[in-house]
């Protein structure tokens, strides 16, 4: 297989090496490797590092002596393939590594004497006439790696398929816990195939949106179910999908989907409500021509009708179905928390994957009969920048499981709603969780009890300075019981 501008084209390579090569890694398939063109000059060792990653790293080009040449980076990204056919299936077989890089064994040359001048140091400071030895910690260590160019492993094998991109990915130890795959584990994997779905479908990436564009993409609310039992191990090979809508200026909702391998029942399935923003002003971008241009590319990238004016944004407590009763929580637990590094991203703001850590250490300070339960549902509502630092109240209101349920069912489940009240008792975000075995579902009624519109006066009733709210079709805290803040 060679390649012709980005594409493969089928022909007979001539190195006698390949064969070689391939004999020593019996689980690789030589059909399912796309040797480019230069493969035909590659040594034994340029072809072992590229059979032994599975195809992932090339040998760097050799370049001609004495002669600079800038290198260059491949294109950003192919057309979008309009193909009707599933996914490939993932070989669940790992390619072996290329070996591990030799360690530099050469050592450092010692200075050759120098000849000695006597010279009268007496009235110079110690440090100053003896000197010393380089401290070993500061020496720069120096490693040995393969000569190959690096991109995201997902890159080459995501696919248009049915209206979505799709890439596979496989769970390894942090993924994976006592009860299967962890719900902060699947956020982090979808934040990080937006990335390669925006770069696959469209060649844009965060920085592009950054540097040509002046503009980022701010995550405002986000939910996720475990609608299936997960994967229990590692190396488990799964699919996950991205589709977006561009409806109007600054919308851009994202969902995704996560399906094993092999099976077509989703595991999970998550919606992002993004919004595009102004870097230079870090606020919600208000420049329609900016967004456009942004669009333009996205909509053909994912076969996208240009609106019509008439399209609304899809607003959360709508995307789930009505269970026809309100949440309705008997206790109100109460614990301190405050915002460490490892929560917030590069910004120094909450990163979005952890709130489901945050919610699961306020279970423990508060001591909730659920906390060493998984969690299977989740929503945030992050109405304002939370940082480094920033301490708060969280106020938890508790449904506890039914005393009745015999089973592994929804009425086996606690469903929380967590307020996170400022010093000055104003409320900055709040959360939704269901803990218990999968599967976990939202409905309606929960995200509609923790809207924006609602925070304020949760707060209030958790504070202790306000009557009982009314009860209505989506929250009634007529049986909530107060317990006091734990320090």
């Amino acid at each position: 297989v060679l390649e012709n501008f980005g594409h493969s084209v089928t022909a007979t390579m001539e190195n006698p090496l390949i064969d070689k090569v391939l004999a020593r890694f019996p689980d690789v398939a030589r059909g399912a490797l796309a040797f480019p063109l230069e493969a035909e000059t590659w040594t034994e060792k340029d072809l072992e590092l590229f059979v032994g990653s599975g195809g992932f790293l090339k040998p760097k080009k050799k370049q001609a002596p004495k002669v600079a040449s800038p290198q260059t980076s491949q294109a950003a990204s192919p057309a979008v393939a309009a193909a009707t056919a599933a996914p490939a299936t993932i070989t669940t077989t790992a390619a072996v590594p290329p070996s591990a890089p030799a360690k530099a064994t050469t050592p450092t040359a010692k200075p050759a004497p120098q000849a000695s001048i006597k010279t009268d140091t007496s009235d110079q400071p110690r440090e100053q006439r003896e000197p010393k030895e380089p401290d070993e910690a500061t020496k720069v260590q120096r490693v040995a790696h393969p000569s190959a160019t690096v991109t995201a492993a997902e890159l080459p094998h995501t696919v248009w398929h049915e209206g979505e991109y799709w890439a596979p990915y496989t769970t390894y130890m942090e993924d994976v816990g006592e009860r299967g795959f962890r719900l902060s584990a699947t956020l982090n994997k979808c934040e990080r195939f937006r990335n390669i779905g925006l770069q696959k479908g469209a060649g844009v990436t965060l920085n592009d949106l950054k540097q040509r564009f002046g503009a980022g993409i701010l995550l405002r609310e986000f939910s996720i179910e475990m609608c299936a039992e997960p994967p229990r191990e590692i190396m488990s090979a799964l699919w996950i999908s991205l589709r977006l809508q561009l409806p109007c200026s600054p919308f851009m909702p994202m969902y995704q989907t996560v399906v094993p391998d092999g099976s077509d029942v989703p595991v999970c399935r998550a919606v992002f409500g993004m919004l595009m923003l102004s870097t230079e002003t870090m606020t919600v971008l208000n420049d329609n021509k900016v967004y456009e241009e942004v669009a333009v590319p996205l909509r053909r990238a994912f076969q996208l009708s240009k609106p019509t004016g008439q399209e609304g944004v899809p607003k959360f407590p709508r995307l789930y179905p009505v269970r026809g009763r309100p949440f309705r929580p008997t206790n109100l637990l109460q614990a301190p928390y405050t915002v460490m590094p490892s929560d917030c991203d590069m910004y120094r703001v909450i990163f979005h994957p952890q709130m489901v850590g945050v919610c699961e250490r306020t279970n423990f300070a508060v001591k909730a009969t659920f906390r060493e339960e998984p969690c299977v549902a989740f929503y945030a509502n992050l109405a304002k920048p939370v940082g480094v630092g920033d301490r708060f109240k969280v106020s938890v209101f508790v449904e506890e499981p039914s005393a009745t349920a015999a089973t592994r069912s929804i009425a086996a489940q606690a469903r929380a709603l967590y307020i996170f009240a400022d010093t000055r008792g104003s409320a900055s975000m709040a959360a939704f969780a269901v803990y218990g075995s999968p599967p976990g579902a939202l409905f309606s009624e929960d995200l509609a009890a923790c809207v924006a519109g609602r925070l304020a006066s949760l707060a209030a009733f958790a504070a202790g300075g306000r009557a009982v709210p009314a009860a209505d079709a989506t929250l009634d805290l007529s049986q909530c019981r107060r317990q006091a803040v734990t320090v």
